[in-house]
């Protein structure tokens, strides 16, 4: 079987099983909604990683050679150290929403995602600028787009995480930068199998393999346009769910946030009178005063009421929880006041230093297509013989490495001293 039938029958099969996982998980209640999230992503980013790679399948040695193609790339575009930087960033976006899911405490993950969404918009406005002047290759074109497209599945990556959630200006940056993007490119591929692009010095057309080898010149084959505009399609679903999913729940992080940072862990009311006793299960840290035991997980509420007594009138008496301090209001046993549970932004009834790092599991399914299409670009420009415009230390090429290695070391800083420093999940 040829590889663009392969491409085409593969993307087919993910755009509809992603089209059916939204459409269930809207079904679906919210009590069974968080376990099949759960089975069903990783389900769902192990069927991708299949897929994907079974569309490589067949895929020949060299693409599709005619007379004309280009073979000569902007450096500024698709660049040794422009590639370089987009797979250092998606690589380490992965490792932190990944290890997030087994931690607690802070990462470094907006300084990676915010140097990504300067390198992302960058390349934009790259290609856009070009395109607008009609002075845009077709190579520069269409590998700039499946750049960009590795680069808006990182993005992706950010918004799983809990400390992103609670940073609503970052949160809408990351939207917009998506959407943006996602415009961009829509515009490129359009532009590109359209013949729009005019021809610049000796380059014509050019062939690349996206899910299925994708050609502007006239007699190449193969050249199926089809799996890219289906994959377009899955792609634009993906950024509505996780839009959806990071619009919902930014305001709740961003006040468990604030609220965690305004409201200590009190300690219980011997420890406060200064006569600890071994039988305490307070135990605050001197350090930060967070109970080392509970941590403000239990609850403890005033009106909690025992088993009614009858006064000599025969009228109910509903005596109040014994454990509640009536001068303080704070319970005996953990320390905690009965006015919190009114009062205090949880999640899920877990204080935000208290949350796992990552929150949800999507973050798999955009780290294996990210990968797939910078895979992609690879694949081509090797098939291609692909030639840059210069070299490694061009300035376009060095600024776009100096932020992913500066954000990378940032990031891994930030990993190794939660390691040295054993404070509360990070958070002061």
């Amino acid at each position: 079987m040829a590889s663009f039938q392969v491409g085409f029958y593969t993307v087919t099969i993910l755009a509809a099983c992603k089209a059916i996982l939204v459409a269930s998980e809207i079904l679906f209640n919210k009590q069974k909604k968080i376990r099949f999230l759960a089975l069903f992503g990783f389900l769902f980013t192990l069927l991708a990683l299949i897929l994907g790679s079974v569309s490589f399948v067949g895929l020949r040695g060299d693409g599709p050679h005619v007379p004309g193609q280009c073979n000569n790339a902007d450096a500024d575009i698709v660049g040794d150290g422009v590639r370089a930087a987009t797979w250092i960033q998606v690589g380490i976006l992965f490792f932190i929403a990944l290890t997030g899911a087994f931690h607690q405490k802070k990462t470094a993950v907006k300084e990676i995602g915010g140097g990504l969404i300067v390198t992302h918009v960058s390349l934009a406005i790259a290609l856009l600028v070009p395109l607008a002047g009609r002075t845009l290759s077709p190579i520069d074109a269409i590998l700039g787009a499946l750049i960009l497209d590795a680069q808006r599945n990182s993005l992706s990556l950010q918004l799983v995480t809990k400390e992103t959630l609670a940073a609503r200006w970052q949160v809408a940056v990351v939207l917009i930068a998506q959407l943006f993007s996602l415009v961009i490119e829509g515009i490129l591929v359009g532009s590109f199998t359209t013949h729009r692009l005019l021809p610049t010095n000796g380059c014509e057309c050019f062939s690349v393999f996206w899910w299925a080898w994708l050609s502007n010149c006239p007699s190449a084959s193969p050249n199926d346009v089809k799996p890219y505009w289906i994959y377009f399609g899955y792609r634009s679903i993906n950024i509505v769910h996780g839009s959806y999913f990071a619009i919902t729940r930014t305001t709740t992080f961003h006040r468990a946030d604030l609220w965690d940072r305004e409201n200590s862990c009190d300690p219980c009311d011997n420890c406060r009178m200064g006569t600890e006793f071994a039988g305490c299960k307070c135990h605050p840290c001197e350090g930060c005063n967070y109970c080392n035991v509970c941590k403000r997980k239990k609850r403890c509420h005033y009106h909690q009421t025992i088993t009614p007594t009858q006064n000599p009138s025969g009228n109910a008496i509903i005596r109040r929880n014994p454990d509640i301090c009536l001068l303080c209001y704070r319970c005996r046993s953990c320390g905690h006041s009965d006015m919190d549970s009114c009062t205090s932004d949880l999640l899920y009834g877990v204080r935000f230093s208290e949350f796992p790092a990552t929150i949800s599991i999507n973050f798999l399914e955009s780290s294996v297509l990210a990968i797939l299409s910078m895979a992609s670009a690879e694949v081509t420009m090797k098939a291609n013989s692909v030639q840059k415009s210069s070299q490694l230390y061009n300035v376009g090429q060095v600024t776009a490495l100096i932020i992913a290695l500066g954000t990378t070391v940032r990031a891994i800083w930030v990993f190794l001293y939660m390691f040295v420093k054993d404070e509360h999940s990070g958070y002061k």
